[in-house]
């Protein structure tokens, strides 16, 4: 070492060399290396040259841009083209999560003759982008408003543009600054001449408007369609499609044109998003059908609308990614949802389901493309090209409309099909009930004479119970067979109301004294509310409409009461049966009114086949008489009909001149001489018109208005006489058989002894007259109703 050292001061030349050319070489290859840097950063990206007009020349390029940098805080657009960055970026997305303002740096060089060039960006999320042109000689700043035209600002379907000035065989610096608050599409940013610009944009016009007035035509086909069908899925598909067109178009040209949109993501878009989601669960469920006995698959549309309606709340809360994320998990169940049941239903149901299914496929498409583009991974790309996602979403909507308005259109074929089977088959057993109605009742008259002729030969209780018993069954009987023929004319169309004026009094004193014995042999009370209404209808069918609610509720009522009453509403009155029974559920209430169901509770114990409220059902729909019901269960129901009311006349009777009364018309079926000219000659003495007839059927078929008719016993056993003739002469008129028997009477028929006293005869003519909307001074001694006997 020490001699190495000696070495080294024995030539003091090169030391001193060493130290005086340090400092020149350092500096030398410092500005070498700068040197060096500058020609890569200039080199990075080459100028695009403009040769062609008819050219759409892409900025943001690998090739010919910077990519997006962002902006250094505190400087401004002004400032860019002092400093031209040294470090390049490479990405042509930028991130905007990470900064809110980018610049991209690129250079042109016009060699055309053309002067008149056009910036475009697409995109609308993007709030108000500069660009900055400058060339040897000027340096000008372009800014695209959304104000639109008012500012210079030319908005087209898929972006914004603006008039530039590139001097022919000029070199320019171009920087874009583009600014925002969340992550958007890749920007395309293009330099196009104006008659170029002219000529893409009538393209783009042509193409994006069709597809609205496309949409709109479906849209309104779809309503006109459900206001002349009634059917539900139109009326939802319409909303559904109408809601999508507005997503669709909240991020397009048009709310920039009509309302200066700025593009935020507020709570308006959510809310829309929102809405577009149900809109569409909606159309799914009514188009499938969907209700609570679908158990799991009602469970996730409830579940899908649910979480729908808590995206929308927590959008207010919680950071945008988080929100959009939430929101594409939420349509990814909503999409299970729909393509489930969907798929669920195509192997039970028609093939338009597949159809259906087929519809909503270019929606599950764009979802993922929308997903791959936010989420996917970066693609390599060597520039950013035209987008026409705009236009591409609406047309793929339009197919999703078209394949299910074909769906829509194949299940009301469907539908219609069923329909006409249904009738069909309601026709054939309306006509087999009818062929065999007269075969089914003459077995169960010629019963009920025979079990009329057994019950004085039995003498022991075991033979009084069994008979008894008979007697029941065969009353159940002839009740269902009676309500099958009613329900057969119901459905068949044979049944037309002939309306009058009704009075309430009238038709609750019948049939007050038709259930009495029935409640009082099962414990409870009844009831019936005095009234002086009268009402307009088919005094027939409503009493049996109220003959089957109040037997309904006999029924159904093991204690306490059954109450009958009225009350006026405006120009209608509310008849109500209300009854402390059993009660019936919300599931059970929407069934009750179908045939052959009835309530689940004590419905094994409860005679009966469940025709009754189904033929109330049926003469309300015939009458245009409302029929509602409200129910606790374990405390009771209340059923209630609303009826027209009828004005009282404002005459009085005794004011009308003599030519102006109505006589009454007495019929009599007596095969007694001696009875019928007693009866005629009485009536005749109260100035009554007396007509005979041979049979009940001659009464149905004469055309003589009668009020009364009096008839013997053995012409309501005739089997040439139904059991709707019997009903039908009940409801219209007055109607009492004269002797004793044990037979049971007709509905509504009243019992008179063989020889009837003159006060009875009077009350019936009374009743007769009050019917007939007439009263007669037959004297003091009539009494005010028909006494019973």
């Amino acid at each position: 070492m020490k001699q190495q050292r000696q070495c080294l001061t024995s030539w003091p030349g090169i030391s001193t060399l060493i130290r005086r050319c340090a400092i020149p070489a350092c500096c030398l290859l410092l500005a070498l290396l700068m040197g060096m840097h500058t020609a890569q950063a200039d080199s990075d990206f080459s100028p695009f040259t403009l040769t062609d007009t008819t050219t759409r020349y892409p900025l943001v390029s690998r090739e010919h841009s910077s990519g997006f940098i962002p902006a250094p805080p505190g400087m401004t657009l002004e400032q860019a083209a002092m400093q031209i960055p040294q470090t390049l970026s490479i990405s042509l997305k930028p991130d905007f999560r990470q900064h809110e303002r980018y610049w991209l740096y690129t250079r042109a060089v016009n060699d055309t003759r053309e002067s008149r060039w056009v910036f475009h960006i697409s995109n609308f999320g993007f709030q108000q982008p500069r660009i900055l042109i400058q060339s040897d000689h000027s340096r000008v700043i372009h800014t695209l408003k959304n104000t639109g035209f008012a500012d210079g600002t030319d908005v087209n379907p898929i972006g914004r543009a603006t008039a530039i000035t590139l001097q022919p065989g000029e070199a320019f610096l171009l920087v874009v600054e583009v600014t925002a608050k969340h992550n958007t599409w890749h920007p395309y940013m293009a330099l196009m001449s104006a008659q170029e610009y002219d000529s893409w944009v009538t393209w783009l016009n042509l193409t994006y408007y069709l597809a609205i007035g496309i949409t709109l035509g479906f849209i309104l086909l779809g309503l006109i369609c459900w206001t002349i069908t009634r059917e539900t899925p139109f009326f939802w598909a319409s909303l559904a499609a109408l809601l999508m067109l507005l997503y669709y178009l909240e991020h397009s040209s048009i709310p920039v044109i009509l309302w200066q949109w700025d593009y935020e993501i507020g709570p308006a878009f959510w809310i829309l998003a929102s809405s577009t989601t149900l809109g569409q669960l909606a159309f799914a469920a009514s188009f499938l059908k969907i209700n609570r006995r679908d158990g799991f698959w009602f469970q996730c549309f409830i579940a899908a609308a649910v979480t729908s309606v808590a995206m929308l709340t927590l959008s207010a809360l919680l950071p945008l990614t988080t929100t959009a994320r939430l929101f594409a998990a939420n349509y990814l169940l909503v999409s299970f949802c729909i393509l489930g049941s969907g798929i669920a239903r195509v192997r039970a149901e028609g093939s338009y389901y597949i159809i259906y299914l087929l519809g909503w496929f270019p929606m599950v498409l764009s979802l993922i493309q929308v997903l791959m583009v936010i989420h996917g991974p970066a693609q390599n790309v060597q520039s950013v090209t035209e987008s026409y996602k705009m236009i591409h979403v609406l047309y793929i909507h339009i197919a999703h409309l078209v394949l299910h308005a074909g769906a829509l259109i194949l299940r009301l074929r469907s539908l219609r099909e069923e329909k006409l089977k249904a009738e069909f088959m309601s026709l054939a057993k309306s006509q087999f009930i009818a062929h065999s109605s007269h075969d089914l009742s003459q077995p169960l008259n010629s019963m009920s004479i025979f079990l009329d002729h057994l019950q004085p030969h039995i003498h022991d209780q075991d033979g009084k119970k069994i008979f008894y018993r008979m007697k029941s069954t065969h009353r159940q009987m002839k009740e269902a067979f009676h309500a099958i023929m009613d329900l057969g004319k119901l459905e068949s169309g044979a049944i037309t109301p002939d309306y009058q004026k009704v009075s309430l009094t009238d038709a609750f004193s019948h049939l007050q004294y038709e259930f009495q014995m029935l409640a009082k042999e099962k414990g409870i009370e009844i009831h019936f509310q005095p009234c002086s209404l009268s009402v307009s209808s088919d005094p027939v069918l409503l009493s049996r409409m109220l003959r089957n609610l109040i037997s309904n509720a006999v029924k159904y009522t093991n204690e306490g009461k059954v109450v009958v009453g009225c009350r006026r509403r405006g120009s209608h009155v509310v008849i109500q049966v209300l009854d402390t029974g059993c009660g019936i559920n919300d599931t059970a209430r929407e069934q009750i009114f179908d045939i052959y169901q009835r309530s689940g509770i004590n419905a094994a114990t409860t005679p009966g086949a469940g025709i009754g409220l189904s033929i109330v059902r049926h003469i309300a729909e015939l009458l245009k008489h409302p029929v509602t019901v409200v129910s606790i269960p374990d405390r009771g129901s209340c059923f209630s009909i609303t009826v027209p009311r009828r004005e009282q006349a404002i005459s009085s009777p005794a004011a009308l001149k003599p030519e102006q009364q109505m006589p009454v018309v007495v019929g009599l079926v007596i095969e007694d001489e001696t009875l019928k000219t007693d009866l005629s000659d009485r009536f005749r003495k109260w100035s009554c018109k007396v007509v005979s007839f041979r049979s009940l059927e001659a009464v149905s078929k004469g055309s003589e208005p009668l009020s009364l008719l009096l008839c013997e016993p053995r012409f309501l056993t005739q089997t040439s006489v139904c059991a709707d003739t019997q009903a039908q002469l009940a409801g219209r008129l007055v109607c009492a058989c004269v002797g004793d028997g044990v037979q049971p009477l007709p509905i509504s028929w009243i019992r008179l002894p063989a020889i009837p006293p003159a006060a009875q005869l009077r009350a019936l003519l009374n009743t007769a007259l009050r019917q007939q909307g007439d009263a007669m001074n037959l004297g003091p001694d009539i009494p005010v109703s028909v006494p019973v006997s």
